[in-house]
């Protein structure tokens, strides 16, 4: 049990008499008197505190939540008190989880029940169970909390982004596109036929449909989408190179999260899909898989990647991609590039994908380090290290350009744009027929 602020105050409030009584003797009388009286108060407010047992609390979570996207958590409480009550509830979340409000509180009737709920939040994926509820009780004018926890196990998976996946598909069917996102049912461009539709002059006559122009007598012509069942293969770097960090998220995390929505739209596509994950040896791999359904496996590929502080074995997972991907199609690699001495075997292993394969290199800008390089110099101090982020900028770039110039496509983007940058770039792939 723990003192109500109430109790505080009414303690505090036999300061004045005593204070007063140093003046006038009665005055110290009388705060004896007080005293006593809610001493008496104290003795029967603690008789009868509410119990713990006429308090009962159910957690309702889903069983799936999305990393850095806000879970609804719902607690039902069951107040079995005759008095009316003040309750408020606090969950003591494991590392990585963290709620908002961090506390509840609401006022029940004898009797009564009710809902009260709160946004979880997440940081790292993985299986997080949730099981303590500190809980105090405060009856209608009483001095005590009477304070306990309640124990409701109940296991979260907390997954890559799905949110983003149920919203896209929302906002396709609407007809919209998705934060910057191209749409994703691309009509003209490509060659495998799509459907017929009257055309008009600015329509190329190479697409015209003659037997249906005729049929009709009117023009008719053809349209085109992307091809279908293409191979993509996405590798993800989990050493060293991921492990930083921005706003709260490792560079793992954005690109777990991308490779989610990226997965998402090949196999909408109707492309092959699959994924490797590897460090110092191969963390998770994905054999292709090409319906929509399959975006559960990838999911599970992707829910246990972390980052391993240990150097990425490029030319061991390369040669597994090699003896896996026979087929032409696009292999994209999600890393972190520094300078061109640590590349050097990045840019060997992929130019050899790219006499088979189109290879596209996926990497991170530091958002950090360019401000420190574009902010005005102030002090001595800043002329260091300006110069020092202009080194290392300059390091990074000439590396980039190392790949480029062995047939290397490059994708460098800022965190927060990467996931609708690197679908554009897989659509324009497509449309070129460079696949």
């Amino acid at each position: 049990m723990l003192p109500a602020p109430r109790l505080i105050i009414l303690a505090m409030g036999a300061a004045p008499l005593f204070l007063a009584g140093a003046i006038y003797d009665p005055f110290a009388a009388v705060g004896v008197l007080y005293l006593f009286v809610l001493g008496i108060l104290v003795v029967a407010d603690l008789a009868f505190l509410p119990r713990r047992g006429g308090l009962h609390v159910e957690r309702r979570a889903p069983k799936r939540a999305s990393l850095g996207a806000a879970t609804r958590i719902v607690l039902e409480v069951q107040a079995n008190y005759r008095r009316r009550v003040e309750v408020r509830l606090a969950e003591d979340l494991p590392p990585h989880l963290s709620a908002e409000p961090a506390e509840l509180a609401a006022i029940f009737d004898p009797g009564a029940k009710g809902t009260l709920q709160y946004a979880l939040k997440t940081a790292k994926r993985g299986r997080y169970t949730l099981s303590a509820i500190d809980v105090r009780v405060l009856p209608a004018m009483g001095l005590f909390y009477r304070q306990f926890r309640i124990e409701v196990p109940t296991v979260i998976d907390v997954f890559p982004n799905l949110v983003d996946l149920k919203r896209y598909e929302l906002l396709l069917r609407r007809g919209h596109s998705y934060e910057g996102m191209a749409r994703l049912r691309q009509i003209g461009p490509g060659s495998e036929f799509e459907s017929l539709r009257p055309g008009g002059y600015s329509d190329d006559s190479s697409r015209i449909d003659w037997k249906a122009t005729a049929k009709y007598s009117r023009l008719i012509v053809r349209n085109f989408q992307p091809e279908r069942q293409q191979s993509v293969l996405l590798a993800i770097d989990c050493g060293r190179a991921t492990a930083g960090e921005f706003a709260g998220m490792t560079r793992l995390d954005y690109f777990v999260n991308a490779a989610m929505m990226f997965a998402y739209v090949a196999l909408r596509q109707g492309d092959w899909f699959s994924l490797v994950a590897f460090s110092d040896k191969i963390e998770s791999y994905l054999p292709p898989v090409r319906q929509l359904k399959s975006i559960d496996r990838v999911a599970r590929a992707l829910y246990g990647l972390e980052s391993r502080l240990v150097e990425a074995d490029y030319s061991g997972s390369c040669r597994f991609l090699g003896l896996r991907g026979r087929k032409r199609g696009l292999v994209c690699l999600m890393t972190d590039v520094i300078d061109p001495v640590s590349s050097d075997v990045i840019v060997s292993y992929m130019a050899r994908f790219a006499r088979y394969h189109l290879p596209l290199i996926v990497t991170l800008a530091d958002r950090d380090v360019r401000a420190v390089a574009e902010a005005p110099l102030a002090s001595r101090p800043d002329l260091y290290s300006k110069a020092v982020a202009l080194d290392v900028l300059a390091a990074r770039e000439e590396a980039l350009e190392a790949m480029r110039q062995k047939g290397v496509s490059v994708l460098d983007v800022d965190p927060h744009a990467l996931t609708p940058e690197l679908i554009n770039r897989y659509l324009a792939i497509k449309s070129a027929h460079r696949l």
